[in-house]
């Protein structure tokens, strides 16, 4: 039979007890030479990206919603009233007595106050009695042309039966022209007497001042006695208004509406209008003009509603907040507001994505409610959105997002 060779064969037993030994010594020598520096290395690596991730600041993101553009609108509105005045005094003279005060009601032609104008009736006076001597003028006039018109008559005949000279019956019909120009220039000087009394027969009449309209007075800066210069005239600079009146039935509203729904807004669509002071009430209005044009500064339709207020409830330059039915042609993202930057660099989000790295995405404002804004362009709905973004903050930058409510 062949014999099988065995290791260590001939080897005598010590030294094969010690190769034995030392061979797996040596085995586990050389691999824990190729281990340990790739185990070494890589709990370096672990423990420098845990220091990484807890070197990132955390920030709190929330998703951004896509909601339907169609909605009710409450939007901030002011009221005023739909005419109101200031009173002048078209007469200069000194305040005799007022008729009305501060909140009185008023209609249109009643006398708010009596002025004394002693210059105006002067003159009144005095234009009367020159319209007088005109009248004396003119009759003269015309009695001097009747004298005249028979005197040529009278050397018409004479001159047809030869019994005056030529001469004589040509100066009796010139004279004649004469008188007749008198009389039509005595009848325009009557003319013109006649509209100077008029004239100031209208400025007399301003010493009582009258509402121009159905209102409610508002403010009253005189008292008797007091000197009134006529507005326009040459003192005007010194002229103050005596009264002001303002009508407030029905009451005006203006709001202002933003771009995304401005094309939504129609005239004659019915508005509610709210007022704090007077809760559980909702008055009707309804729009009754859009300027047409939005501002270039905030980009919002100004429109006017008007509100029926008879009983007088509505006050001018109360704050209200009106509700529109609006709608715009897209879907909207909605987001917190605290979310929006706005900056030298215009209106931005800050969104975070799946690794941690922040974009800064540039968007176009819709309405917002103080608490929730709707964003009608730069984002689709969905993405990881900053809550409150620091105003250090800069696109590219890595953090660690936290979900918040």
């Amino acid at each position: 039979m062949t014999a099988i060779a065995r290791p260590f064969q001939g080897v005598p037993g010590r030294r094969r007890w010690l190769i034995a030994t030392l061979v797996p010594i040596a085995l586990a020598v050389l691999f824990l030479a190729g281990y340990w520096p790739r185990r070494v290395a890589q709990k370096r690596l672990v423990a420098e990206a845990s220091a990484f991730q807890a070197a990132l600041p955390q920030v709190k993101v929330t998703a951004a919603v896509a909601v339907d553009g169609g909605r009710s609108l409450t939007l901030p509105g002011s009221l005023v009233a739909s005419r109101q005045a200031l009173v002048y005094a078209r007469a200069t003279g000194y305040v005799r007595l007022w008729r009305v005060d501060i909140g009185d009601r008023v209609h249109v032609g009643d006398v708010l106050a009596e002025l004394d104008t002693p210059e105006l009736d002067q003159q009144f006076e005095q234009a009367r009695a020159t319209l007088k001597q005109k009248d004396a003028a003119l009759e003269q006039a015309i009695a001097s042309r009747d004298f005249a018109k028979v005197t040529a008559e009278r050397q018409d005949t004479l001159f047809a039966q030869s019994l005056v000279a030529k001469q004589d019956d040509d100066q009796a019909n010139a004279q004649l022209k004469v008188w007749q120009a008198n009389v039509n220039a005595a009848k325009a000087d009557i003319a013109a007497a006649q509209a100077s009394v008029r004239e100031l027969g209208q400025l007399v009449s301003f010493g009582h001042v009258v509402a121009p309209f159905d209102g409610r007075i508002t403010q009253r800066n005189i008292d008797v006695g007091s000197l009134v210069i006529a507005g326009g005239a040459s003192g005007a600079s010194t002229s103050q208004a005596l009264f002001r009146i303002e009508a407030t039935d029905p009451i005006r509203v203006f709001v202002q509406v933003p771009q995304a729904f401005a094309m939504s807004v129609k005239d004659g669509e019915t508005v509610g209008v709210t007022v704090r002071q007077v809760p559980g009430r909702v008055f009707d209005g309804r729009v009754t003009r859009t300027a047409g044009s939005l501002d270039p500064a905030s980009r919002t339709l100004n429109v006017e509603i008007d509100v029926p207020n008879p009983s007088g409830e509505l006050l001018g330059g109360m704050f209200a907040d009106v509700t529109i039915a609006v709608a715009v042609a897209h879907r909207v993202v909605r987001v917190p507001s605290s979310a929006v930057i706005t900056d030298a660099h215009g209106v931005r989000v800050a969104t975070v994505d799946g690794v941690g790295q922040v974009h800064l995405v540039a968007v176009a404002r819709g309405l917002d409610d103080g608490r929730e804004i709707d964003l009608v362009d730069g984002l689709v709905g969905g993405e990881q959105v900053m809550v409150n973004p620091g105003g250090d903050v800069t696109d590219g930058t890595r953090v660690e997002a936290v979900r918040g409510p």
